[in-house]
């Protein structure tokens, strides 16, 4: 009888030993959220806003343009006045780099404009991170303060789009800005391209190879306009630039013509934008 207790609590022990060897080890491991490196390359993005001296967001002056992208490890975009271009590096979760250097064209436009400008190139230079979200990049810098935020946009088309010219080469070394009561436009249609210099309506023809562009010459009305001052002057100007052009680059918004050995003829923004 003795003997048949102790079998029994052996096996009991036995159990309970063998209960505790199941019990699952606690873990001390923690999971940890991996950040992925975001999409931005290949895409036209386009500033809203961007950080003040004081450190808020305000929005970009109303008809400026300033937008980016990223192409490879390197960006370039328009920045309200001078075209841009540099460097980048994006690291494997969400750090990037600006720079150091940023090249650009020595345009000159009115001084707001040229402060955002400076503005702007001086908050690239402070760049050390980004986020985004399907239709929004925000640049930040260390402290992960926002810095710049762009929306994307799609690429307008050269053709059947309205473009208002806002800078014409004058054919003198300089690009002057188009005097802001005459609006000189165009349009690309199936080789047609019309529009007004400013004071006639025009009709001309055009050809396109890729990125190559050939415009012929330019008939016009003849009506005679005096306000505003100089605007039968810029018509000209503009109709000589127009037949100068030997390539054509499209941004978001924006349309440059230029000659063959690349200096800037017409540049145009989309109508309303």
């Amino acid at each position: 009888m003795k003997r048949l207790s102790l079998i029994v609590m052996l096996a009991a022990v036995s159990m309970i030993a063998l209960g505790c060897g199941t019990e699952p080890a606690p873990t001390t491991s923690q999971e940890t959220e991996t950040v992925s490196q975001p999409e931005i390359e290949d895409i036209h993005w386009r500033l809203v806003e961007l950080q003040d001296e004081s450190g808020d967001m305000t929005p970009v002056l109303d008809g400026t343009t300033v937008d980016i992208e990223f192409i490879g490890t390197e960006f370039g975009g328009t920045a309200g006045c001078n075209r841009y271009f540099g460097t980048y590096n994006l690291g494997d979760t969400n750090d990037l780099s600006i720079g150091p250097d940023i090249g650009s064209t020595q345009m000159a436009c009115p001084p707001e404009v040229m402060e955002q400008e400076q503005r702007y190139f001086a908050l690239l230079g402070q760049v050390a991170a980004v986020s985004r979200s399907e239709e929004q990049l925000i640049l930040e810098d260390a402290d992960s303060a926002s810095l710049l935020k762009f929306v994307a946009t799609e690429p307008a088309t050269l053709e059947d789009t309205e473009w208002l010219a806002s800078g014409i080469n004058n054919g003198k070394g300089g690009v002057v800005s188009t005097a802001t009561t005459a609006l000189s436009t165009a349009i690309f249609s199936e080789g047609q391209r019309s529009g007004s210099g400013g004071c006639n309506p025009f009709t001309a023809t055009y050809e396109t190879d890729g990125d190559q562009i050939t415009i012929g010459p330019a008939a016009a009305t003849r009506m005679f306009c005096d306000k505003p001052e100089g605007i039968m002057e810029q018509e000209q100007q503009y109709f000589e630039a127009l037949g100068r052009a030997r390539t054509f680059s499209l941004m978001p918004d924006k349309l440059e013509l230029r000659d063959e050995g690349g200096s800037l003829q017409v540049g145009f923004h989309v109508a309303g934008e």
